[in-house]
C-alpha cells in the first residue's frame, strides 16, 4: 500500500510539473505566431506596393515608347490644342502718287526721306493664346551700308481694346514743316487691326512737337478678325514657269478648308496697296487630313 501510494503522489508531481510547463510553452507559441502574422500582413502589404509601383513604371515606360509612334503623335496633336494659333505676314507699299499728292512732298524732302528715314520691309504677326509676338523688318536709309534690321516687340492687349503697339514711325515733321503736312505717318497694331495713321498737328498752334499731336487719319486699316477679312480674299500667289506671278486655281472645297489663305487690297487715290498672308494653324490638322484624301490639283498639272 506504501509503494502505491508513493507511485500516485510521484505521477501527480510529473503531471503537474508538465501542466505548469505547457501552459507557458503555449503562451510564448501565441505571442510568436501573432509576431509572425503582424510581420506577414506588413511584409504582404510592403510587396503590394511595391508591385503597384513596378506596374506604374511600366505603364510609364510604355507611354514613353509611345511618344514616337506616328498614331500616338497624331492623336495628340488633334487633341491638344496649339498654344501658336496663328501667323501672319503683312506687308504694304507706298508709291509715288501717296508721298507727292498725299504727303505734298518735294524732289529734296523725298531725298531727304530717303538718305535718313527708314521704311517697313515686313511684320510678321505671331498670335499666341497670351499675347501677340510682332517682328518688324526694317530697311535702314539708303546709303553704302545700307541693310536689313528686325526688331521684335510684344503686345499684350488684355482688356484695353482700344490700345496700340507703335510698329513704325516715319517723322514727317523732320522732313519739312509745310503747312498741312501731317506730324508723322505710323504703323500701328491693335487687337483686331493693323492701322497706318498719320497723326496731325493741333490746330492753331503749326509749332507744336511730337507731344502735341491731339488728331490723326487713318489711311488703311487692316482688319485681323477672318470674318472682316472675307471682302479682301485674293488668289493664291504663284511663281510660273516664266517666272511671273500667277494665280493658282483652287476649288470651290480647297477654298472652305484651306489653312493658308492671302489677302490684299489698294487704293489708288491715296497711293497703298496692302498684302496679307494668314496661317491658321488651328485648322492646318485638316487640311493635311483633306489633302491626303483629295489631292490638290494646280495649274499646269495633268488629270491623274
Amino acid at each position: 500500500m506504501l509503494k502505491c501510494a508513493q507511485s500516485t503522489d510521484s505521477s501527480l508531481a510529473s503531471e503537474k510539473l508538465r501542466v505548469e510547463i505547457l501552459w507557458p510553452a503555449l503562451g510564448i507559441g501565441t505571442i510568436v505566431g501573432l509576431v509572425f502574422f503582424t510581420l506577414a500582413n506588413h511584409w504582404q502589404k510592403i510587396l503590394r506596393q511595391h508591385l503597384m509601383m513596378m506596374h506604374a513604371l511600366a505603364e510609364r515606360v510604355r507611354n514613353l515608347e509611345e511618344v514616337n509612334d506616328p498614331q500616338f503623335q497624331r492623336r495628340l496633336a488633334e487633341s491638344s490644342p496649339m498654344p501658336l494659333e496663328q501667323v501672319l505676314n503683312f506687308t504694304f507699299r507706298l508709291n509715288d502718287r501717296f508721298w507727292r499728292c498725299t504727303l505734298g512732298l518735294s524732289d529734296p524732302d523725298l531725298e531727304v526721306m530717303h538718305t535718313k528715314m527708314s521704311f517697313v520691309g515686313s511684320v510678321k504677326l505671331e498670335r499666341w493664346r497670351s499675347h501677340i509676338a510682332a517682328t518688324v523688318v526694317e530697311v535702314l536709309p539708303a546709303n553704302p551700308s545700307a541693310q536689313w534690321r528686325k526688331r521684335s516687340l510684344d503686345f499684350y492687349p488684355g482688356e484695353h481694346t482700344h490700345k496700340a503697339l507703335t510698329l513704325w514711325e516715319l517723322p514727317v515733321c523732320l522732313i519739312g514743316g509745310a503747312a498741312g503736312r501731317p506730324h508723322s505717318i505710323e504703323l500701328l497694331l491693335r487687337e483686331s487691326a493693323i492701322e497706318l495713321y498719320a497723326k496731325l498737328r493741333e490746330r492753331g498752334s503749326p509749332g507744336t512737337d511730337h507731344t502735341g499731336c491731339r488728331q490723326g487719319i487713318t489711311l488703311f486699316s487692316v482688319p485681323l478678325d477672318p470674318g472682316r477679312l472675307l471682302e479682301f480674299r485674293s488668289p493664291a500667289p504663284m511663281i510660273g514657269l516664266n517666272g511671273e506671278q500667277e494665280d493658282s486655281e483652287w476649288n470651290e472645297c480647297d477654298a472652305e478648308i484651306r489653312w493658308l489663305t492671302f489677302y490684299s487690297a489698294a487704293n489708288d487715290a491715296i497711293g497703298y496697296e496692302w498684302h496679307l498672308c494668314v496661317r491658321d494653324l488651328a485648322r492646318k490638322a485638316d487640311w493635311e487630313h483633306w489633302k491626303t484624301l483629295n489631292p490638290v490639283q494646280r495649274r499646269g498639272e495633268p488629270n491623274r
